[in-house]
């Protein structure tokens, strides 16, 4: 034991002793590292903000100063243009693929973690090697499938597919969070004559909300900004989501990247107004995945 506690403060001394240089770095390149991620974050949007109240001639003579005078009709000029019809096929979309993938992912989470039954394992299993296909693998056969069943250009071609590619994911998030869940909790309820479906809807749902919401916000915006599956399922505006409207700023030889940049803007303000409210839960859900 001697040799063990003289061994402890001869390490201490030694660090004591460490140069002022290296006591420095040990204590602040963390928060180096932190700030510097943060610009490199935070410019690209600064600059896209700055951008979009521009003129045109603005961003391609000066694209990192400052604009002359404050251009809010580029804004304007969107609506102008009939772009909230792509708006609200986004909003549709987008509330049509999550609530239901939520839903569904939440009963076959809480089935897999605590029912107990042949195959579960090769089940999860299975849902963990479907997450890990990439979705271009699968474009061909989905096209496919979706034209048989004549469902190109309408709102199920779009929402179906991302309810399909988006449970995996939501099931390995769930999942994990359900493991951890208290069964004493359970149990108890069960005492008092509370049916499964009572059990999961009134005492694990409302006490799972870092996990739920963590799926809801990252399937939001996984849905909200998608672009190639939307650009392959609609061939006509009606349908067509804001990703792919924002086209229309875009010509052959020119481009009008004020309005399309102010387009940005406009559809990242409510991701990001979402994710500051509860990103708190989205850190905890996360922090017990991959069990």
């Amino acid at each position: 034991m001697s040799a063990v506690t003289h061994t402890d403060r001869a390490v201490v001394r030694a660090s004591h002793k460490s140069h002022p240089v290296v006591r420095w770095l040990r204590r602040n390149v963390p928060y180096v590292i932190l700030v510097s991620y943060c610009v490199v974050v935070l410019v690209p949007i600064v600059w896209v903000m700055l951008a979009s109240v521009k003129t045109r001639r603005e961003v391609f003579l000066s694209p990192l100063g400052l604009p002359d005078s404050i251009q809010w009709q580029n804004y304007f000029n969107i609506f102008e243009s009939g772009f909230q019809h792509y708006i609200w096929n986004s909003l549709v979309v987008t509330i049509g693929s999550v609530v239901p993938m939520v839903i569904v992912s939440i009963m076959a989470a809480y089935a897999l973690a605590r029912r107990v039954f042949i195959g579960r394992k090769t089940i999860y299993l299975l849902i963990v090697l479907t997450y890990a296909i990439p979705i271009h693998s699968i474009l061909i056969p989905l096209y496919r499938i979706v034209d048989d069943f004549g469902m190109l250009n309408t709102y199920a071609g779009l929402i179906l597919p991302h309810i399909a590619i988006g449970i995996p994911f939501s099931v390995v998030i769930l999942y994990s969070f359900f493991l951890d869940f208290p069964e004493e909790l359970e149990e108890a309820a069960r005492l008092d004559g509370c049916s499964p479906w009572r059990i999961l809807f009134s005492v694990v749902l409302p006490l799972s909300a870092p996990a739920v919401l963590s799926v809801v916000i990252f399937q939001t915006v996984s849905v909200w900004n998608e672009f190639l599956w939307a650009s392959i399922a609609t061939s006509g505006e009606e349908r067509r989501l804001w990703t792919n409207g924002i086209m229309q700023f875009q010509g052959e030889y020119s481009s009008d990247w004020p309005k399309i940049l102010a387009v940005v803007n406009l559809m990242m303000v409510p991701l990001l107004v979402i994710y500051v409210l509860a990103q708190k839960h989205f850190v905890r859900a996360f922090a017990g995945m991959g069990k």
